[in-house]
C-alpha cells in the first residue's frame, strides 16, 4: 500500500458532509480505480449499473481492462452500510476524493473526464490527478483559469492524503466551462508536476532495490522527500542522488534542521 490505513472515523466525516449539503448541491466520490482493478465491479453490483461512471470510458478504443484500471465517480448515498463496507476497500491506497458540487453526475463526470489526458510540448499523457498523492501537486500547478475549468463550482474537494486522514483543496469557487481534452500544461507547469512525484519513484527503486522502509508509509515518504530535497540543493549528481537516499533511509528516521546539514557533509567527505 502507498499511503497509511486510513484513520478510524473517516467514513463518519462522510455522512457529516452530507447531513450539511444546502443549494441543491450533492456529495460525490472520485475514486482512482488503478489500485483495486475491478474495484468498480463491485461497486456496480451493490449499487447498479446507473450508479457508477467510468472516466476512461470516454476514451477511444476503451478496452475492458482499460475500464478495469479507470477512475470512477458516484453520488455518496448518505448512511447506506453497502456503501462503507465497499470503500473499506480502499483503506491505505491513495484514492479517495470527496467532491461537493451543484452539477449533476454527468457534469461532473464530463469536466473531469476532459482532465484524463494532458498535452506538453507536442505530446499526450494520462493525467494522474485522481490519484491523491499527485492531486494537491497537480491542483497547484494549474493557473486559476484551469482550476476553475477542472473543479468547476465544486464547494468542496477533500482527499484522503498520506496520512490517512482528510485533506482539502482550496478551490476558486469560480467555474469555468469545460474545456475538449487534451488540456495544455506549458512546459514550467510540467516540471513542477513531474518534480512532485519523484520522492515516491525513488520509493518504488528503494523497494525494488530491497531497501526497506521503516516506520509508516507517510514517514517514508517524508524521510525520502528531505533526502531529495538536501541532494537538489547540493546539486548532486544521479548516482550519488540514489546513494545518499539509500543511506538517509538506513538512518531509519526523519533528521531535525540542525542534524541533516552536517550528515549530509558528512556522507558528502565518506563518499568521495
Amino acid at each position: 500500500m502507498f499511503i497509511d490505513e486510513f484513520e478510524a472515523g473517516w467514513l463518519d466525516e462522510l455522512d457529516s458532509w452530507a447531513d450539511e449539503l444546502r443549494d441543491g448541491r450533492q456529495l460525490y466520490l472520485l475514486i482512482d480505480g488503478v489500485f483495486v482493478p475491478g474495484l468498480q465491479r463491485r461497486f456496480i453490483s451493490a449499487l447498479g449499473d446507473h450508479a457508477v461512471s467510468l472516466l476512461f470510458e470516454t476514451l477511444p478504443a476503451c478496452s475492458e481492462a482499460v475500464k478495469d484500471a479507470s477512475p470512477f465517480v458516484l453520488r455518496y448515498p448518505q448512511g447506506q452500510q453497502v456503501m462503507k463496507d465497499l470503500l473499506r476497500n480502499c483503506s491505505g491506497w491513495p484514492m479517495v476524493s470527496v467532491l461537493e458540487t451543484a452539477e449533476t453526475l454527468g457534469q461532473l463526470v464530463a469536466r473531469l473526464a476532459a482532465w484524463c489526458v494532458v498535452e506538453n510540448d507536442g505530446q499526450r499523457f494520462n493525467f494522474r490527478f485522481p490519484d491523491t498523492r499527485r492531486l494537491p501537486g497537480i491542483f497547484g500547478a494549474l493557473t486559476p483559469r484551469q482550476q476553475g475549468e477542472f473543479a468547476g463550482p465544486a464547494v468542496r474537494w477533500n482527499y484522503i492524503g498520506r496520512q490517512g486522514i482528510w485533506q482539502s483543496l482550496t478551490l476558486p469557487g469560480v467555474a469555468h466551462a469545460i474545456q475538449e481534452r487534451p488540456q495544455k500544461l506549458d512546459n514550467e507547469q510540467f516540471g513542477r508536476m513531474v518534480s512532485d512525484s519523484e520522492a515516491d519513484e525513488m520509493i518504488v527503486q528503494l523497494d525494488y532495490r530491497g531497501q526497506r522502509l521503516e516506520g509508516k508509509r507517510s514517514q517514508a515518504y517524508a524521510t525520502v522527500a528531505q533526502a531529495l530535497a538536501m541532494a537538489n540543493a547540493r546539486e548532486l549528481a544521479n548516482a550519488d542522488r540514489f546513494k545518499w537516499v539509500v543511506d538517509l533511509v538506513r538512518r531509519g528516521k526523519q533528521m531535525d534542521k540542525i542534524e541533516a546539514p552536517d550528515a549530509r557533509d558528512e556522507w558528502r567527505v565518506v563518499a568521495k
